[in-house]
């Protein structure tokens, strides 16, 4: 019998499944968007409903198109956004029946209160996560001083993964642990909740699950999770580790001065390390790699390839140009992609700031925001359009030249996630970057990766290395081209200056 691996993530705007070989090769995808719900300012929340069934509906839409049969299915893993958690009541219901989605800044108000409790550096030092309202941390603390009925009725506080696990059949809710340090709960180096951190902000101890690894076999599929997923009950299940991180192994990542950027609903520059000097890397997020023993430096944007999603409602709402949404959005990014070989590289002049969801590293502002500047009479939308790709890129090459400080050396760049499925976004960063690229030959890393710890839970590999050296494949690898390199250093200084800490200080006071 062949062995085939279930990969499922559960991601911000959307959950993705593919169902894998043991050797990599795809048989069977799905993806289901949903929206996120914006109930007052800064506030960003996810129905656990809908993100439950979409993930059942990917599942069994996978199966069906790859022509496996479920029992053939050996393993399903599950990865997620990471930050993003919900308050599960005595009975295992989610508290508002909503998750608390990571680009969510409602408690962005207590963060002085955390820093009178705990000192920022050496929050810092414990945990590798920056103090802002980002994390599951601040939203807690938030919760606790403003929502303090539901915060004492909760009972177990559970992160998207743990969750959709419980629901597959898992025996019992855990947490994984490397995808738990986004959470800002967690000792870093010691993969446990940090007690020095939970005992400072009066939080409680008992709220949080037992810690799992990556690869930990977890439970089976029930027979209620067999009829609405297609799986085959007794499946195994298995934790994966956070999406980026997952992502990061997907990219072979795995080794020191390895790197990947990932550019999804958020960006991500991924650089291994096998050291921490967390003196060096203020700014950066540091978490253990989900080959544990490895850690990750990450620089993240906040809205990277939303942005281009943001652009293409905005450009091709059905409502306002009576485009037919037929095979919707996958056509009209096909024909987004011919459009922005209309403009040529440097948007004619347009600089484009991707701060709509505020900034990352290294600013950390949650209320900054993007601009278009240069637009004049003669600007087409494909310049517009392709200045949103050249500012995604130029922040990402940004968080590369802060990184650099930290001791950040890349050997090699992968790059992973929807946006670089394109020829236009893979040049882009090639050119801006300056170096040779590694496109994947399945764009979704995170899934690739998800799929290797679904194989360890099997045993089908013996661990990550032997996952890796079995799954991932690169494609084609992409070469800057010399003539754009000089167009692209003069958008990095103007990027820089509009960018900078100090001007969008001055944009947020206006």
């Amino acid at each position: 019998m062949n062995a085939y691996l279930m990969a499922i993530d559960v991601g911000t705007t959307g959950a993705n499944a593919m169902l894998f070989d043991a050797d990599g090769k795809v048989f069977g995808s799905a993806y289901r968007e949903y929206p996120s719900i914006y109930p007052e300012e800064h506030h960003v929340e996810q129905d656990a409903a809908l993100l439950t069934g979409s993930t059942f509906e990917v599942c069994r839409e996978a199966l069906l198109q790859s022509k496996v049969a479920p029992a053939e299915v050996l393993a399903v893993s599950v990865s997620s956004q990471r930050a993003t958690f919900a308050l599960l009541d005595d009975d295992g219901g989610v508290i508002g029946g909503r998750f608390y989605g990571w680009q969510d800044n409602r408690a962005l108000s207590v963060i002085p209160e955390i820093a009178a409790k705990i000192a920022p550096e050496e929050l810092y030092q414990i945990t590798g996560m920056p103090l802002t309202p980002t994390y599951s941390l601040e939203k807690l603390v938030w919760l606790k001083k403003h929502q303090p009925g539901r915060y004492a009725q909760a009972r177990q506080v559970v992160f998207p993964a743990d969750y959709m696990l419980y629901q597959f059949g898992a025996e019992r809710t855990f947490t994984e642990a490397t995808c738990a340090c986004c959470s800002g709960l967690m000792d870093v180096r010691k993969l446990e909740w940090s007690e020095r951190v939970l005992t400072a902000l009066e939080l409680d101890r008992d709220k949080l699950l037992p810690l799992v690894k990556p690869g930990t076999v977890v439970g089976k599929v029930s027979r209620e999770a067999s009829r609405r997923s297609s799986l085959a009950e007794g499946t195994l299940l298995v934790c994966s580790t956070g999406d980026q991180q997952a992502a990061a192994v997907g990219a072979g990542v795995i080794a020191e001065g390895r790197a990947s950027l990932t550019l999804g609903t958020a960006g991500l520059l991924v650089a291994g390390t096998r050291q921490l000097e967390l003196s060096r890397s203020p700014g950066l997020m540091a978490v253990s790699s989900g080959r544990v023993g490895l850690y990750e430096l990450e620089g993240i944007q906040l809205g990277a390839a939303s942005c281009y999603r943001w652009i293409r409602d905005m450009f091709f709402d059905a409502g306002v140009t009576g485009i037919e949404k037929t095979g919707w959005p996958e056509n009209l990014y096909h024909r987004m992609e011919r459009l922005l070989n209309t403009s040529r590289p440097g948007a004619n002049g347009i600089v484009f700031v991707p701060y709509l969801s505020g900034a990352g590293y290294p600013i950390w502002d949650p209320l900054a925001s993007g601009l278009f500047a240069g637009l004049r009479f003669a600007h087409t939308p494909a310049d517009m359009m392709r200045a949103v790709v050249e500012g995604v890129v130029l922040e990402s090459f940004d968080m590369y030249q802060h990184m650099k400080t930290a001791g950040v050396k890349l050997s090699s760049l992968a790059v992973t996630g929807g946006a670089t499925e394109s020829a236009v976004w893979r040049q882009t960063i090639a050119d801006v970057f300056g170096m040779e690229i590694l496109p994947l030959q399945v764009p979704n890393a995170t899934l690739i990766g998800s799929a290797v710890f679904a194989g360890i839970g099997a045993r089908v590999f013996k661990d990550v290395e032997e996952g890796v050296a079995r799954t991932v494949r690169f494609a084609e690898p992409v070469q800057p081209d010399p003539a754009h390199g000089e167009v692209f250093r003069q958008r990095y200084e103007t990027y820089k200056q509009l960018g900078s800490k100090e001007r969008v200080a001055r944009r947020t006071e206006s």
